[in-house]
């Protein structure tokens, strides 16, 4: 797998396909994320979300802090949302790998993979 010399990829939007949380089977959701002119969002398993995103040197990436519509739903949807939401506000990176975006932490760990999403909004 080649890493992407790219910078974050603005006006794109991404299907969550895999995340370091494994007691959530993520198959059975659908979670997006886009970004577009500073911002960041998508759906979690329920609710709508959205916040900053800004770009750092060589990798890192800043997002948050986010907001969330109030919807609610069963209760393994509202626990797969707890846990995502979780894993955002623990990325300060990211790499584009072939066809995916990872989300990193501060050490480097892989927290979220998504691919270009099949349902851009």
């Amino acid at each position: 797998m080649a890493v992407s010399a790219q910078g974050l990829p603005w006006g794109t939007q991404w299907d969550l396909v895999a995340a370091a949380e494994d007691s959530v089977d993520w198959t059975g959701f659908l979670v997006t994320l886009g970004f577009q002119d500073g911002r960041a969002g998508g759906r979690a398993p329920v609710n709508r979300y959205f916040g900053m995103c800004a770009e750092g040197s060589q990798g890192g990436l800043a997002l948050g802090p986010f907001g969330m519509t109030m919807m609610a739903g069963p209760p393994e949807a509202m626990a797969a949302e707890t846990a995502y939401v979780r894993l955002l506000e623990q990325v300060q990176g990211f790499r584009l790998v072939d066809d995916r975006l990872v989300l990193l932490d501060s050490q480097g760990a892989e927290l979220l993979h998504y691919v270009p999403s099949a349902d851009p909004e």
